[in-house]
């Protein structure tokens, strides 16, 4: 998913012991050249704040928000979107917009824009920018990563501070890419061509920061002096260093020489026991690691097969030994940790979760179901079709691979084969996109509601084609009309509805199975700095890598210098 929008992002973790979340190229061993903290002389302090974001590789020059590839620290530090909108909680904070409404048909969204704002280089900002920004998308499509020119008619600044978007039909649940959107001034943007191919060296913005220098080793920005909200930037300077390996970050972290990262690893433990008055980790629940069944599978079809796998699963120790305690275990409805407020009312409103392994309980299922165990422990139909499954796994994602080990183990217990297929990460994206699988584990997308897991993963629409993201190949009419119920409608309690219904077709019928809760991973000091987002105050994903759009500038907006 492209980075000119509200994440929708898929939740990556997939994490070797030695990569961090997100690693951006090459495959140079550099270490630190700078660190956090303050300098200064006489009666001016500098506050430098150091972020790792590139593990074991190399920054190439990529500095527009349309990028593919884009850099550390240009989305949201530089370029400002309208709205931010929380990821944890759907809150929403007035950035370049400052209200909002939908016309009665919810086909018309007016936006009023912030008076005020300079882009870096002192030209004024204006509504005209933001009608600018959308219509550049329409022209370059590569550039329209959520495909918002797919229902937008028209956008058009109507005065200096008013933005209309027009829609073919109803499609309020576009509003989080549009409010998520990076916005770029026209006066410099009219004439460079494709945005997704813009190096863009000078990146003029509206944000706290701008860029001081780029290097393949450490990308450096400063404080923006003709910032809108400058009186609460404390940050003076913010360098994005790359190190070798999760190990060197954690060291440095460790030693003071940086403040902030985002990686998964054991020894992220270790690094908060050591100082625990300081050191903090805050992996942040966002969405379902779930095994994913190929529904064309003539077994997998069968809502036993899939009950009796769920079913035999040692969810929790998944989580202890596969994800080093990280990531719990899911719920069946799909939804995450509060989320509750979506529950219908059987649950009561407490969150369901899945029992212990029941392999018994698996081999009682299947046995109702027709299926008979064969001499060598393996369950098949009436027909000698066995159990015997593939699941497909990228190689290179330690955890899963040792959460899938697990499986395979439960699996058997309950006379179900189960068996590795380890693969690149390219063919892993190939191979789920395009259906070439029997199971396999993935995370999904996530957003503002529970709305933005499901209906990538299970609208029809998405089985095929460029948006392939219903992997699965579930085909439900209800699922649909569920969806489509949710997405025409801007009424809360109607969506509420809808998502009531999905979950209920989540924990009832097992499109997929979810396992984990997957998490977004965040560790930070405050030996230099304090303000970071916490469980008590969930401002943010706080990782040091950009989730939903214009996470890390709040994160810049909150922190404070320890001293």
């Amino acid at each position: 998913m492209a980075s000119t929008s509200f994440s929708l992002a898929q939740a990556r973790g997939r994490r070797v012991s030695t990569s961090i979340l997100v690693t951006f190229l090459g495959a140079v061993s550099l270490l630190v050249t700078a660190c956090g903290g303050t300098s200064g002389t006489g009666n001016t302090t500098k506050h430098t704040l150091t972020a790792i974001c590139s593990v074991g590789g190399s920054y190439t020059e990529n500095m527009s928000p349309f990028s593919p590839n884009v850099n550390c620290g240009v989305d949201g530090l530089v370029y400002e979107n309208l709205e931010y909108v929380n990821g944890i909680n759907g809150k929403e904070t007035p950035m370049l917009g400052t209200s909002y409404t939908w016309d009665s048909t919810n086909t018309t969204l007016t936006f009023k824009t912030r008076q005020g704002v300079k882009w870096s280089d002192n030209t004024a900002f204006s509504a005209n920018d933001v009608a600018f920004t959308f219509n550049m998308l329409k022209t370059y499509p590569t550039a329209d990563g959520n495909g918002l020119w797919q229902h937008l008619a028209s956008v058009a600044a109507t005065d200096d501070s008013t933005v209309v978007f027009t829609f073919q039909s109803a499609f309020p649940t576009d509003l989080p890419f549009i409010e998520g959107t990076y916005i770029v001034p026209q006066h410099l943007w009219s004439s460079i061509g494709d945005p997704t191919k813009f190096v863009n060296q000078t990146p003029i913005g509206t944000g706290p920061m701008k860029l001081k220098n780029f290097s393949p080793q450490i990308i450096s920005y400063v404080k923006n002096p003709s910032y809108w909200q400058a009186d609460k930037v404390k940050v003076d300077e913010l360098d994005y260093p790359v190190v070798s390996s999760n190990d060197v970050a954690l060291e440095k972290m460790e030693a003071g020489q940086a403040d902030w990262t985002a990686i998964f690893d054991p020894a992220v433990n270790a690094f908060v026991q050591k100082d625990s008055a300081h050191n903090f980790s805050y992996p942040v629940p966002v969405v379902p690691a779930q095994l994913i069944p190929n529904l064309k599978n003539p077994l997998l079809s069968q809502l036993a097969v899939r009950q009796a796998i769920s079913q035999a699963l040692d969810r929790h120790q998944m989580s202890v030994s596969g994800e080093a305690g990280f990531e719990p275990p899911a719920s069946p409805t799909g939804l995450m940790p509060g989320q509750e407020a979506y529950l219908s009312a059987q649950y009561n409103g407490t969150l369901p979760s899945f029992g212990p392994a029941d392999p018994s309980g698996a081999e009682t299922t299947l046995q109702k179901a027709g299926f008979t165990k064969g001499s060598d422990g393996i369950y098949a139909d009436a027909h000698g079709n066995k159990l015997s499954f593939k699941v497909t796994v990228p190689g290179d994602y330690s955890d899963y691979v040792a959460d899938l080990q697990i499986a395979q183990q439960n699996l058997k217990a309950a006379g179900i084969d189960l068996q590795l297929n380890k693969v690149s990460d390219d063919d892993f994206r190939t191979d789920r996109a395009t259906h070439n699988f029997e199971l396999l584990m993935s995370g999904g997308f996530f957003g503002p509601t529970p709305y933005y897991y499901l209906q990538p993963l299970l609208s029809s629409t998405h089985i095929s084609g460029a948006n392939a993201t219903n992997w699965e190949q579930w085909s439900d009419p209800t699922t649909d009309q569920l969806l489509n119920q949710y997405a025409a409608t801007s009424d809360p309690a109607a969506q509420k509805q809808a998502i009531q219904g999905l979950t209920d077709i989540m924990a009832k019928n097992l499109p997929v199975i979810p396992m984990l809760d997957a998490v977004q991973f965040f560790e930070y000091t405050t030996t230099h700095w304090t303000g970071w987002p916490t469980s008590q105050n969930p401002y943010a994903i706080g990782s040091s890598y950009q989730l939903a759009a214009g996470d890390n500038e709040q994160v810049i907006l909150h922190l404070q210098p320890a001293s």
